[in-house]
């Protein structure tokens, strides 16, 4: 718990604001109470600024304790001081000591939750059937916040989900990128991967780069598959969000992107598609992932450049799917717990998160610039920090409830695939639909 008070750009009133029209009032009546003096008057006290009542707001959130703490802490302790937040982890066990807490505990608790951090998949689940689901807008008009310093995707996507409503703002997102060693390309005598490749000229350069030699078998490419799925540039999801079937087979783009990933794998000598041949070993000369910059892979000489596009989607990079921060329908102090949001989601905040290297939801040529400033491990290393940003974000799809059992279906079919377990794609994406429908069914029995 700390104490958290809204300044910034968020339409919130200062106390600096307040102070200074304060100083200004008592400016412009002191000359005239000087004339009311010498007129036998009396001099006016200005009244005293009232400070804001003591609130406690309790957020579940999508990081850890220790890293809310470290990150957003010492700023939202300085914006808010009358605001204290209790904060824990929306995680998967009890652990209220540790900074953790089930929805389910904290729901049968009657735990006071005034703010959540909560996937787009999980709105339906998480806000709307436990009933804590409110829509900000008037808490929008109210508090002045302008939605058009966000990538409008990030709104576009929610009200997907939601039918129109806005249960909270978007913060954060990731992007895919190609990962690539240096030092292989050096020894080979190949040149480093560019931004603007397709999918088809990266394909040929990790053709170039699988090789054995000296007894090291070399990978050409390794690839995320599964969080590709989410953040997909062919702006395709994976149930349809009214009759919950998996659209693998009956959506023809998932043929499309499930072999034009696969090639990769199905490359001979290319078949390991582990990512800690990049990241630990150095034998793969890229790594095609949404993974954040990361300063522990010391020992590899390694840069990024942009995603590969489909050559009739030039420039059309990964599309946004984060997580919002919500105000409950529950809170006590709405006004309160939206001024913490807005500030999350505000412009000062989301460079601050730029020069952390974390990717957010703002759409600012600063972003570009100020990313990776105050990353203590890239001091002496050059990066191609504009890599982190596509020309053009996919238009995004509708997540439903049921994307996480429908997606390991089709990753497991993808890598059968790979290897020559499944003959076919037609065959991997029924099997995918098959096994997926399965899940649906079973995790919408429970």
């Amino acid at each position: 718990m700390y104490p958290l008070k809204a300044t910034g750009k968020t339409g919130i009133a200062s106390t600096a604001c307040i102070a200074a029209s304060l100083l200004f009032a008592a400016g412009c009546t002191g000359g005239g109470d000087k004339g009311n003096e010498q007129a036998g008057g009396k001099t006016e006290t200005p009244p005293a600024v009232t400070q804001p009542e003591p609130v406690q707001l309790t957020m579940l959130g999508s990081v850890t304790k220790e890293k809310f703490m470290e990150e957003d802490g010492p700023a939202l302790k300085k914006k808010f001081p009358h605001i204290t937040i209790d904060y824990y982890l929306l995680g998967t066990k009890d652990d209220t000591g540790g900074g953790q807490v089930t929805l389910e505990s904290a729901l049968a608790t009657r735990m006071q939750v005034d703010l959540m951090a909560v996937g787009l998949s999980n709105i339906g689940k998480q806000l709307v059937d436990t009933k804590l689901a409110y829509d900000i807008s008037e808490l929008i008009k109210k508090h002045g916040y302008n939605l058009n310093i966000l990538y409008q995707q990030s709104i576009t996507a929610q009200k997907s989900v939601t039918g129109g409503a806005l249960y909270g703002l978007p913060v954060n997102r990731s992007a895919h990128k190609i990962y690539y060693n240096k030092d292989l390309f050096d020894k080979f005598g190949e040149k480093y991967p560019k931004d603007g490749l397709t999918w088809d000229e990266t394909y040929e350069i990790a053709k170039k780069m699988t090789r054995n030699e000296g007894g090291v078998q070399y990978l050409g490419a390794v690839i995320d598959y599964r969080h590709m799925m989410l953040v997909n540039q062919l702006s395709i999801g994976m149930v349809d969000p009214v009759s919950h079937q998996s659209l693998f087979v009956k959506e023809p783009k998932w043929q499309r992107f499930v072999s034009n990933l696969v090639r990769f794998q199905q490359i001979p000598g290319n078949e390991a598609n582990v990512a800690t041949a990049f990241t630990k070993e150095g034998r793969a000369a890229m790594y095609i992932a949404s993974t954040d910059l990361n300063g522990t892979w010391t020992g590899i000489n390694w840069d990024i450049a942009k995603a590969p596009t489909f050559a009739d989607l030039p420039g059309v990079g990964s599309s946004i799917h984060g997580t919002i921060t919500a105000v409950t329908s529950t809170s006590k102090h709405k006004d309160e717990a939206f001024q913490v949001v807005a500030y999350l989601a505000s412009e000062e905040n989301m460079l601050n998160m730029a020069r952390r290297g974390t990717l957010s939801v703002l759409n600012d040529p600063k972003a570009k610039s100020e990313f990776g400033k105050n990353i203590p491990w890239l001091n002496g290393k050059t990066i191609h920090a504009e890599a982190m940003f596509p020309d053009k974000l996919a238009e995004p799809y509708t997540p439903t409830p049921y994307d996480a059992v429908a997606q390991a279906a089709l990753v497991k079919e993808m890598t059968n695939l790979a290897t020559g377990k499944t003959a076919d794609v037609n065959t991997a994406l029924r099997v995918a639909a098959e096994e997926a429908d399965k899940a649906i069914a079973a995790q919408k029995g429970k």
